[in-house]
This record gives structure tokens, sequence and C-alpha cells, in this order.
């Protein structure tokens, strides 16, 4: 059904080279650390806002990786998935292993993407700069090599399309291993309804096709709401997760953002949403998608 969609997963390795203590949740820094990188490559500006600029229509830095509004939204071709998510104390020697996946025309600028890989190891990373070495990139899907031992394959980056199946479905769960932000009304969730599942996940899904494809996707919004208001909620657990993250625009440099984990149950026809679902465990649910929110794992009854 997103067959139009392509993909390419970066599979990435980093050593740690001195003690310290980073984030529980390391998506936001290792954004903010290949973002610095890439702005380093493209801007001429310096310190102006991206959406103040003129050349940002034609600016790399805002096409691969910064895209603050237009008529798609600020969306984003890429997604950040940290693999063993709180560690929070560091030592010589421990990996940091992440998957950075590109979407639609991000995926033709994946060398960008490696070169930022490549660059983030003159930087330390979070509050104490802790230095990291790149060990290496795989192509996720093929487990073939991109980059190790300093040396690069380009010629093994290459996108595929979005692979999603239809199935029967009357059960499903969604369990939330990453932060989950799905604000309504300025108010973050208390309870997952199903019609807000598909509401977020096919306004996410339409703003990146729109952004980046060339595909005009259309759906019958009001038929498919009105099919998710019939799903009914089994049960559901969620905690509070307590989080913040650096922010320049901030009094004290500390952004924080209110969010949960947990697991969700819903029973119902579920069959004409899979497609749907599926794509969201590409794309994610919910605010800070981009930075690793929102990422779930989903099991069917059949």
């Amino acid at each position: 059904m997103f067959e139009f969609m392509k993909t390419l997963t970066l599979h990435v390795w980093y050593e740690c080279q001195k003690g310290g203590r980073l984030p529980a949740y390391l998506g936001s820094t290792i954004r903010g650390i290949l973002g610095h990188c890439i702005h380093d490559f493209y801007c001429r500006q310096g310190d102006k806002k991206c959406f103040l600029c003129a050349e940002r229509e034609e600016c790399k830095y805002v096409q691969c990786f910064s895209n603050t509004g237009g008529e798609a939204g600020a969306v984003n071709p890429y997604t950040i998935y940290v693999y063993g998510q709180g560690k929070e104390k560091w030592e010589k020697g421990d990996c940091c292993v992440f998957d950075i996946t590109l979407f639609g025309s991000g995926t033709e600028h994946a060398g960008v993407y490696l070169d930022a890989l490549i660059a983030a190891e003159d930087r330390g990373w979070g509050a104490e700069r802790i230095p990291f070495r790149l060990l290496q990139v795989t192509d996720r899907d093929s487990g073939r090599l991109v980059y190790a031992g300093g040396k690069s394959w380009i010629r093994n980056l290459i996108p595929r399309p979005v692979s999603v199946k239809k199935r029967e479905a009357a059960y499903a769960c969604l369990v939330f291993d990453t932060p989950l932000r799905v604000v309504s009304g300025g108010e973050l969730f208390q309870k997952l309804p199903f019609q807000l599942v598909i509401q977020f996940l096919t306004r996410r899904i339409s703003l990146m096709t729109e952004k980046y494809t060339n595909y005009n996707l259309e759906w019958d919004a009001e038929e498919m709401m009105r099919q998710a208001a019939e799903i009914r909620t089994v049960e559901e657990s969620w905690k509070e997760l307590p989080f913040s993250r650096y922010s320049v625009n901030q009094k004290d440099h500390k952004l924080v953002l209110a969010s949960k984990i947990g697991w969700v149950l819903y029973r119902g026809n579920l069959s004409p949403f899979v497609p749907v679902l599926e794509m969201g465990r590409y794309l994610r649910l919910g605010k800070g998608a981009t930075i690793g929110f929102g990422h779930y794992d989903i099991s069917y009854d059949k």
C-alpha cells in the first residue's frame, strides 16, 4: 500500500572513549550532534534562523535535517531509534547502537548522513562532551557494510520501497518502548483511544508523503475515522516518564517534555487499519518522532 515511500536504515555503532553520564533517551543528543555536523557542512548564513533564510529552499541542511515549516508542516525525512533505552552511566568501551531511518527523498541524501556520522567523532556527546568513536555503519536490511575501519562503501546505500502487507486482525497490542507524546489541545493524553491513534498516524503519513515523495495519497479520512471509532480498547497501562532536553530557546536551556510509556490492547475489525499501523512502526506516533519518541512494536491475534 505504501510502496511509493522509499526507505533506508543505517545501523550505527559507536564506542565510548571516556566515562561519564548522558541522558537516558539519547535520540535528542544524537540528533543534535548530527544536526551540528550537517549545519557546518552547508550553512553559509551563520546563526540566522532557517525559516528567515532566503536560501532555505536550496539548503541541504533544511532538506535533510531541519524542515521548519511550509505546506507540509515541520516534518523531517528521518527517525532515530536508540537501542538500550534508559542507560545514563557510560564507561570506556561501552557501545552506543542506534538506527537512523531515512524516508522518501531523504534517501537520496544518504551520503550526507554518513558524512555527519563520521564527523560526529570530532564532537563530544552531552554536557560532559564525552568522546565516541565510530566503529561501523551497516545497511540494517541487507547487513552490508557502509562504513568500517575508515573505509566507506557508498554503493551499499540502496533505498528500498516500504513493504507493508495486509492481514486479518481482530486484536492488536501496541507496546511503546520510547516516550510517547500524543498531545491534543495542549494536553498530554490520559487514555489512547484507537481513533486518536489513527488520526495522528494518518496525519503524519500524509505530511511525509506530501513533503518527501511525488505521490498523491488519497484516502477517505472521514470513513476511516468512522470505522476507527468502532474499535474498542480492551486494556491499557501507562506511566509518566519525566524527560527534559537541552534547548537554546529556554532561559535555563532546559526543555521539559511530558511523556508516557506503556501499552494498549485494541479489539474490533482491525484488518483495514493494519497497513496504517504497520507504516506507523516506521514513522512513529506523536511528537518527537525524529528523536525516537513514539516507537512501538505491534502484535496481532492472526
